[in-house]
């Protein structure tokens, strides 16, 4: 008597698995490739002191934080009411303020993006 190898990919293997079973050819190996699911990217949050912890929005941190910093009014840079004392975490500056601002110690939540978790405090 001869021996077959047969190799019966995907859902139509299941089923030629079956059917072969079903008339006395035995099972020799069964190999099922797990699919892991791609990982959740971690949404970074901004903790301002004071207020609580907000999941960040895409874009400027304005975005996140309109309704907590009421002198935010011009969204451009220019009147510093968005300003913030940055206590731990990175952000990148999209534009240039107009106001004066130390940027080792603050930012503008207009004028710059989240790099990942952030804790602030208002000025």
């Amino acid at each position: 008597m001869a021996t077959y190898l047969i190799i019966i990919l995907g859902i139509a293997g299941l089923i030629g698995g079956l059917a072969l079973t079903g008339v006395g050819v035995a099972a020799l190996m069964h190999h099922r490739r797990r699919r892991e699911a791609a990982p959740t990217p971690a949404v970074p949050k901004i903790t301002l002191e004071g207020k609580g912890e907000f999941a960040v929005e895409p874009g400027v941190l304005l975005n996140t934080l309109w309704e907590h910093l009421p002198d935010a009014a011009c969204q451009a840079g220019e009147c510093g009411g968005c300003k913030l004392r940055l206590l731990s975490g990175e952000v990148a500056w999209i534009r240039d303020p107009v106001t004066e601002v130390d940027r080792s110690t603050h930012i503008l939540a207009c004028s710059c993006e989240a790099r990942g978790s952030l804790r602030c405090a208002p000025v």
